[in-house]
């Protein structure tokens, strides 16, 4: 919802607290003696500086390191899934492809964001979501509605912010998980400090047999073995000064269906990242200059052959500067720059680059300001980008909240954005089209949250158009088509009945306004619905989840019909002592029989177990 919802995933009550994870603005709390306290949630990626979700004009999402815990997800996909307006198709199950679509929007239409690092390739412009492992995750911070104004290219349907593991000095966990398939995992993590400093090491290891993902080819089974590291660390040079630091590293193999039927990839991300605070005259200023990485590799295999290599890099620089300028007015200026490279690219037609173009350049520059004076909350965004060989981009949002009391408020959201056109699209020796234009959105979005005898409510109703998308055009990619997309998304939230009870529904009608038809992969209907509760000393969850009927697109058939899909997940988390807990997930508990991408299989019943040391 671009409201913000109650919360759908809560910590785990066995730390006697319950924070809202539902697009939620009002975040609700809660313990074993049902004493309700306010907790204070700081976010950063709907303003691009610190900022209570509550003060953030903005439906947001945020699923903290103990909702990923209490869920125990397989994949990244598992813990969005049940996201209000999230739709998920995969090529099969965890190790395959995996895309999200966000209110309606293309899945190429949701920015990814790993600790401030935009992490999708710059040729194919999508992000490998099931290779980031949940074990490296802190928290997720969702973002739902455009946000291009503050974060450029990509952000129309939203942004997924996902923050690393943090460990406090002398933490330290070891553990390992089997299940079906043939399932295993194997996981550490520490943090040390260093002086006024602190790292966190985190390691997940991965790997199972998989199953059969695609009709009508091979019968054989589709594994995967992926390995992940996190580093993450701060160092205080002074009161006013510190140093950030993060390296990630995704890599591994997995099996598929097909000519190409296996494939190695390497994903790398770094950053160094510098804060300086300092006060001019009576303004607080709080500046941020980072400088990274994104790396991705992929080697397509035919039989353990290479059959092509594409490598895209991005370098990254990004300066944010935040003020004070008194207590009700905060103003944010930016700049960002990303350098994309694909000279690594090769083929084994043409061993060499693919790309008559290898290289471009993007710069945007933005001022946001947020300002509160008695129940009213008002915001704008401006920004400008300069996408190298493509039309300038000008895009901005406005904001209105009022507030009736402490518990209920309404806002009222306008906010444009872009996809830039990515490598493939513009300059890929087959149907590349070097004239193409950037997709471009418009959106409204209205919504109300407020507290009722005790249920957290919110409901938002919400529009787009989104105009010059990029399709196939026959012989080459084109802007011809283009969306018109409503939707109403309504969530409660309440501790009652021996537990917590999250529950969201949302419609979306995605249509293409060029054919008339619902854009595929997106159900117009969803329902979820999540029970958490303590028993016995045991965590114990239970995860609805109703997906309705969608269409799709097959080569050779055009429209094909995808059937609804219910499914339950259970999980159980137990402390066997001070030091050692047990985890189990059990997902599609009724073995339901489903997919989210026409001709390719989901998962069967299948269980997990797994035993974690922490000290």
């Amino acid at each position: 919802m671009n409201i913000k919802q109650p919360s759908i995933f809560k910590k785990s009550l066995l730390s006697l607290a319950v924070i809202g994870a539902m697009s939620t603005t009002f975040i609700a709390s809660a313990n074993t003696e049902s004493e309700a306290a306010d907790i204070e949630v700081l976010t950063v990626t709907a303003t691009r500086s610190q900022l209570n979700i509550d003060d953030a004009l903005t439906s947001q999402v945020v699923i903290t390191r103990a909702d990923i815990e209490l869920a125990n997800p397989i994949s990244l996909l598992d813990l969005l899934a049940t996201v209000p307006s999230i739709d998920i198709a995969s090529n099969g199950g965890k190790g395959q492809t995996g895309a999200i679509f966000m209110r309606g929007t293309n899945s190429s239409h949701t920015l990814v964001l790993v600790d401030g690092v935009r992490v999708s390739s710059a040729t194919a412009g999508s992000t490998s979501l099931n290779t980031i492992s949940p074990e490296m995750i802190e928290r997720i911070e969702i973002v739902q509605g455009p946000r291009a104004a503050l974060w450029g290219s990509d952000a129309i349907g939203g942004v997924i912010q996902i923050f690393t593991r943090q460990l406090s000095d002398g933490e330290l966990f070891v553990g390992a998980s089997f299940g079906s398939d043939n399932y295993q995992k194997y996981k550490a993590g520490a943090g040390f400090s260093h002086g006024d400093g602190q790292t966190s090491i985190t390691v997940s290891k991965e790997k199972s047999d998989g199953f059969d993902v695609q009709e009508g080819f091979e019968t054989d089974d589709d594994g995967f073995d992926f390995t992940s590291i996190a580093i993450r660390g701060q160092q205080k040079v002074s009161a006013d000064f510190s140093l950030a630091w993060l390296l990630t590293s995704d890599s591994g193999d997995n099996e598929y269906d097909g000519y190409y039927n296996g494939s190695d990839f390497k994903n790398h991300a770094w950053l160094v990242r510098a804060n300086y605070q300092s006060d001019f005259d009576g303004i607080n200023n709080h500046t941020v200059f980072s400088v990274g990485q994104n790396r991705d590799s992929i080697d397509s295999l035919r039989d353990g052959v290479s059959q092509g290599i594409f490598e895209t890099r991005r370098n990254q620089y990004s300066l944010v500067n935040s003020s004070e300028i008194n207590s009700d007015l905060q103003l944010n200026l930016g700049v960002d720059h990303y350098q994309d490279d694909v000279s690594k690219s090769s083929t084994p037609f043409d061993v060499g680059s693919t790309f008559n173009i290898e290289k471009r350049n993007v710069t945007g520059v933005f001022a946001h300001g947020l300002y509160s004076k008695d129940a009213w909350t008002y915001e704008a965004t401006l920004r400008h980008d300069n996408v190298e060989s493509i039309d300038s981009e000008n895009t901005y949002n406005l904001g209105l909240g009022y507030k009736f009391d402490t518990d209920s408020r309404l806002v009222v959201n306008y906010g444009t954005g872009f996809k830039a056109p990515t490598f493939n699209d513009l300059y890929y020796p087959f149907g590349g089209n070097p004239d193409l234009v950037s997709e471009y959105s418009e959106s409204v979005e209205m919504f109300f949250e407020s507290k009722i005898a005790d249920i957290n409510t919110s409901f938002n109703i919400y529009h787009s158009n989104i105009d010059d998308l990029i399709v196939w055009g026959g012989s080459q990619s084109e802007n011809i088509e283009a969306a018109k997309i409503n939707g109403v998304e309504l969530a409660f939230n309440v501790e009652k009945f021996g537990g917590v009870h999250d529950v969201n529904m949302s419609y979306t009608d995605a249509e293409n306004k060029t054919t008339g038809e619902q854009l595929i992969r997106r159900a117009k209907e969803k329902f979820n619905y999540k029970f958490t509760t303590s028993l016995s000393g045991a965590n114990i969850y239970a995860e609805y989840q109703f997906v309705g009927a969608r269409t799709d697109s097959v080569y050779g058939l055009g429209i094909v019909d995808l059937p609804a899909y219910q499914l339950i997940n259970l999980g159980l988390n137990y402390s066997v002592s001070d030091n050692v807990s047990i985890s189990s997930r059990v997902t599609n508990l009724f073995d339901k029989d489903y997919q989210t991408v026409s001709g390719y299989n989901s998962q069967e019943r299948s269980a997990y177990f797994g035993i974690t040391y922490h000290n």
